[in-house]
């Protein structure tokens, strides 16, 4: 197994000089990310609730999610960068403390426009600590630790999920002091206290200091992904007039004209904000073409799944979390065994985790047409369980195939290149499949009956399956590219 991808990593500290006191560290840095998934995922239960306390439209629901991820997405490559500048620590109190407060005020508002403001605000300080916490991994831990590293984050991240969900549907359920919603807002603002009190247990933190940053770069990327994902969410409320086409063909523009500038400045040796000649190397790019495919197919099942279970079947917010719960448990189980498995078998186990969550959206089709009701017996229970194993084996493996191909000077750039295309991935596949549900719903969403839902929501599933069949395909052509390395 020595020559196994994965045991490939960054370039370390000699092992003599790791900090012993390095695990309790992790507890600490990955209490940001707790916070993040719980917040993620607690307003995911809550959104139609929201949407309908709010009087919002469909498409304001989908700004809600979308502009958070957006603007986590476009910040999250600078931030790593500026992380590695100013330090990593710094950048993690600041990234909690506008994290915090935003929480408070989401939870305060009523104006579903001052909302999706808010989460845009909310996402800009998300995006300040995600690439800090991996980079932070990165460095601090040796090269035969980062597979537990790793699959303790994936991990982490699956109780968010699973727990993230439930405690959102009991919160909203309690409806303690009659708040309703806004309690999943509110509930971040005494977590995120106690992650502020926690962090000045961490040392400093840097990379390479006298590295600048792309400012022209930062905004050709910032403006082509908003002018790309806005326009999709906003197109099917205003009718597809031309000013949206308008602006997709701008983002194209501005994104070809950020390639540009990005090749430009390497050839002149300048400091672009990503090094392209990354993607030259193979496991990497692939590897980021399978990120992209897996979270599009994950992130658009979670959305809709929810609003067929709350508009579709009338469940409220708790059963909505109890039809989440095996989903998260079993992401949970293989996140945290998937260091161990992948060691014995192999990316063999990516392949079958990506085959496998395509495989569960189509038969999720069949049992919709058998039975489309009773989302809480046993067959659909099994089915979101086995769900939840395989996205567990394809997705947390990937970031540690994906990162660990990255020079350990490069880790918080390479960490925030990362976390932006999945977080584009959640924004993309939230757009791209709300426009394919609302075409098949061919109605309002208050106006809709069963078999409108059931229609549109397995013209939806059999898109997610597409997206992570597309992903075994790349995984195999993964495998291909590491046996020609």
């Amino acid at each position: 197994m020595a020559n196994h991808p994965l045991a490939s990593s960054l370039t370390e500290k000699p092992e003599q000089q790791a900090d012993p006191r390095r695990w309790y560290a992790l507890g600490v840095i990955l209490l940001p990310i707790l916070l993040n998934s719980l917040n993620t995922y607690m307003i995911q239960v809550a959104l139609p609730l929201i949407q309908s306390s709010l009087n919002a439209g469909f498409s304001d629901a989908q700004l809600i999610v979308t502009c958070f991820s957006l603007s986590l997405a476009v910040a999250l490559i600078v931030s790593g960068k500026l992380g590695d500048i100013y330090g990593r620590k710094r950048l993690l109190l600041i990234g909690v403390s506008g994290f915090t407060l935003m929480a408070l005020l989401g939870g305060l508002t009523s104006n579903p426009t001052l909302l999706i403001v808010i989460r845009i605000v909310q996402g800009l300080a998300a995006a300040l600590i995600q690439p800090q916490v991996l980079s932070m991994m990165q460095v601090n831990f040796m090269p035969r630790e980062k597979g537990l590293v790793f699959s303790i984050y994936g991990a982490l991240l699956g109780f968010g999920f699973a727990f993230g969900l439930i405690l959102g549907g009991i919160l909203v359920n309690w409806n303690v002091f009659e708040l309703g919603w806004r309690t999943v807002f509110f509930f971040n603002v005494p977590f995120g206290i106690l992650v502020l009190l926690c962090l000045p247990i961490l040392p400093e933190s840097r990379g390479n200091r006298t590295q600048s940053i792309d400012w022209i770069g930062t905004f050709f990327i910032m403006s082509g992904l908003f002018l790309l994902v806005y326009p999709l969410s906003e197109g099917q409320k205003q009718g597809w007039p031309h000013w949206i086409w308008g602006c997709l063909i701008l983002s194209l523009l501005l994104l070809l004209a950020f390639i540009a500038v990005e090749i430009r400045k390497q050839k002149r040796n300048g400091a672009p904000l990503i090094d392209l000649t990354i993607f030259k190397q193979p496991v990497f790019a692939v590897g980021m073409a399978s990120v992209i495919l897996i979270y599009l197919s994950m992130f658009s099942f979670f959305f809709l799944l929810t609003y067929y279970l709350q508009l579709g079947l009338h469940f409220d917010a708790q059963a909505t979390s109890l039809a989440f719960l095996p989903l998260g448990g079993g992401f949970f189980l293989t996140s945290l065994l998937s260091s161990r498995i992948v060691s014995r078998w192999g990316t063999i186990v990516l392949k079958i985790g990506a085959l496998v969550t395509g495989s569960c959206c189509i038969v999720f089709i069949m049992l919709l047409h058998r039975d489309a009701i009773h989302l809480l017996h046993m067959q659909y229970i099994a089915l979101l369980l086995v769900y939840g194993l395989g996205l567990g084996l394809v997705t947390t493996p990937l970031t540690h195939v994906v990162l660990g191909t990255i020079p350990a000077k490069d880790a918080g750039t390479g960490s925030g290149l990362f976390n932006t295309v999945m977080y584009l991935a959640n924004s993309l596949g939230v757009a791209l499949i709300s426009i394919l549900f609302s075409a098949e719903l061919r109605q309002p969403l208050n106006d809709a009956v069963l078999s409108d839902y059931v229609r549109a929501f397995s013209a939806s599933l059999a898109a997610c399956a597409g997206f992570a069949l597309a992903a075994f395909v790349c995984l195999c052509f993964l495998r291909a590219r590491q046996e020609h390395a």
